[in-house]
């Protein structure tokens, strides 16, 4: 019996030693030699005989080079003969910052409470040459991305009537895709009236198939056009700036299956390019027929209505007339007819007001002209009919409308000066200002209180002022300091910058927008450590704002929640099908509250 127990307790030793000699961690490289900005892939593998599981993975020192992505973690576990062997990769993509000698430092990690460490790698930066920089930076040629993506405009009408409308539409085609994109320069319509469409943020996209190529399209402006003149007029070109995200590749010499996945082999680079549509020109026909005196150039379809508030008035009173004119087509450039008069009845100039709505794919609305009317004698007055006149284009003729004839029963009223004279048009506007009724009687008097110097309000008076002056100057010089210190300025509004963010995260999330949604997750995290620790872009590294987050006093245990909800965004943002909508709605609430924990810690 004591000897089986001997056997066993042999076996088992034995058994851990092995296993323990044959844990190995290990640092390899693509090519020991790169260039100035050049992506290279660098992987930390640990293989064991037996699966593990490492407490902690401490990444090495990376101030020489800038993390592109990363770390990438994946495992394989196999079982030939009888023989078992683990593998876990950590792999990141970097570049180096500038040429010289640079050191990959060693990394740490720990199993089973021992420690491992890799070997440090000497990397030799060579200069780059123009197409490595240029493949280095992800940047691509506007020729290359003009192919999949391009602006067109699009008239419904190309040959018109002189105000006439027609519409006016921009379509995106694309083939890549777009993060964002902005009205760089807008067009010029010169010799027409334009009135825009409103259109959405986020239009949304369909499908067309051009030149055998299917593309996605979607609508970006709409605008109605009036010609106000006739001849062969030019639309210039419509320019945008597209932010447009490039699929680069990266060469691949891990030996896991996994990194020949295309999400883990291409990286996403985001490009401004300016795009410009094509131009257009509108033939423009003047109007048929012999233009009536009355015409003003109202072409369309219209209405048009006249009514005074009242018709029994009195000498001296206010009398509202109004003309309408309403109907779809150039209503802005519609003149409301100007009617004539009486001599002895005093006008003001018209109120004109305008309401213009975009119904659909047409421009309607109405005109109104309120004219002020101030009769000055008895006796019966008329104000002749007014005639509107305009270009019906469904019936391809001139369309007269008439207002009513109105007859006012002016009724005399009280004089208002002496000798039966009548005021002028200032007179109107002091009339029961300028005269006052006499006080006959002079009413109580009382003893009125004895005036002191010291007196609460008037030293509150002499004090208060200086007070301000003093608070004011002592806020502006703060102001400025702000104002000359960006960093700073950056750095007090970084939280409520990545709060907006969050913001728009979680709409984008509600729209079922997953790849811009994480792509706004991403730039609050990253965006919030280079703003708030006041580290530029080029320099950040989550290793080195995690190190400085515990510098400034945050707790180890927040700057690393940190640093893991900032990693998770980066791999969901490059495999955004890898994960659920329940995973997205938690990364957006883990982002939250990491971030309100690390401004609490560093506002304490």
């Amino acid at each position: 019996m004591k000897t089986l127990l001997r056997l066993i307790v042999i076996v088992a030793t034995g058994t851990s030693l092995c296993a323990a000699q044959s844990v190995s961690f290990s640092a390899s490289v693509a090519s020991n030699k790169v260039s100035v900005g050049e992506q290279f892939q660098l992987s930390f593998t640990l293989t064991s005989a037996q699966s593990v599981t490492p407490e902690r993975f401490q990444p090495p020192d990376f101030n020489a080079f800038v993390v592109l992505s990363g770390p990438i973690q994946s495992s394989q576990y196999q079982w030939i003969n009888g023989r078992t062997s683990s593998t876990l990769s950590y792999v990141y993509v970097i570049a180096a910052r500038k040429q010289g000698k640079a050191t990959i430092g060693p990394a740490a990690i720990e199993l089973e409470g021992k420690s491992y460490k890799t070997e440090p790698i000497q990397i030799d930066v060579v200069p780059a040459a123009a197409g490595a920089q240029k493949a280095a930076s992800g940047q691509a040629s506007a020729q290359e991305i003009g192919e999949n993506l391009y602006i067109k405009a699009v008239a419904d009408k190309r040959r018109v009537r002189q105000g006439e409308q027609f519409i006016l539409t921009y379509k995106l085609y694309t083939r890549v895709s777009i993060e964002h994109y902005a009205i760089a320069k807008a067009p010029t319509f010169e010799g027409f009236w334009a009135e825009d469409f409103d259109q959405p943020k986020s239009p949304e996209a369909a499908t067309e198939t051009v030149g055998g190529k299917q593309y996605r399209v979607a609508t970006i402006k709409r605008t109605a056009l009036f010609a106000t003149q006739s001849g062969t007029l030019k639309i210039t070109p419509l320019e945008v700036r597209c932010a447009v995200q490039i699929q680069t590749r990266r060469s691949n010499t891990d030996p896991l299956d996994i990194f020949n996945d295309p999400i883990f082999s291409n990286r996403l680079r985001t490009q401004e390019i300016d795009f410009t549509s094509n131009s257009l020109s509108i033939t423009v026909d003047p109007l048929s027929g012999n233009l009536p005196a009355e015409f003003t150039g109202a072409v369309g379809s219209f209405t048009f209505d006249a009514a005074v508030d009242k018709k029994e008035v009195k000498t001296g009173d206010p009398v509202t007339l109004k003309l309408i004119v309403g109907g779809t087509g150039n209503l802005k450039l519609v003149a409301v007819p100007k009617p004539s008069f009486p001599g002895d009845i005093e006008t003001y100039d018209p109120k004109v007001t305008e309401e213009i709505a975009r119904d659909g794919n047409q421009i309607r609305g109405k005109k109104t002209a309120e004219y002020l009317l101030i009769p000055r004698n008895a006796g019966m007055r008329v104000i002749e009919p007014v005639s509107f006149v305009y270009y019906d284009l469904s019936r391809n003729t001139y369309v007269t409308l008439k207002s009513p004839r109105f007859v006012l029963n002016v009724a005399q009223g009280k004089d208002i000066a002496a000798g039966g004279t009548f005021a002028s048009k200032e007179d109107v506007r002091l009339l029961g200002e300028d005269i006052r009724f006499l006080k006959l009687s002079p009413g109580s008097f009382r003893r009125a209180e004895e005036f002191s110097l010291i007196n609460g309000w008037l030293i509150g008076g002499f004090v208060f002022p200086p007070l301000m002056f003093l608070g004011a100057f002592v806020y502006r010089k703060r102001q400025e300091k702000l104002l000359g210190n960006a960093p700073l300025l950056r750095s007090q509004k970084a939280g409520k910058e990545a709060s907006r963010r969050l913001k728009t995260a979680e709409k984008l999330l509600g729209r079922g927008n997953t790849e811009s949604y994480h792509s706004e997750i991403s730039k609050a995290l990253v965006g919030y450590l280079g703003d708030k620790l006041r580290i530029p872009r080029a320099d950040l590294t989550l290793e080195l704002a995690v190190e400085t987050l515990k510098a400034n006093g945050v707790p180890a245990e927040v700057a690393h929640q940190l640093q893991a909800c900032t990693e998770r965004a980066e791999f969901a943002r490059f495999a955004p099908g890898a994960d659920t909508q329940e995973a997205r709605r938690d990364l957006l609430d883990q982002a939250k509250e990491v971030i309100g924990n690390v401004e609490r810690a560093l506002n304490r």
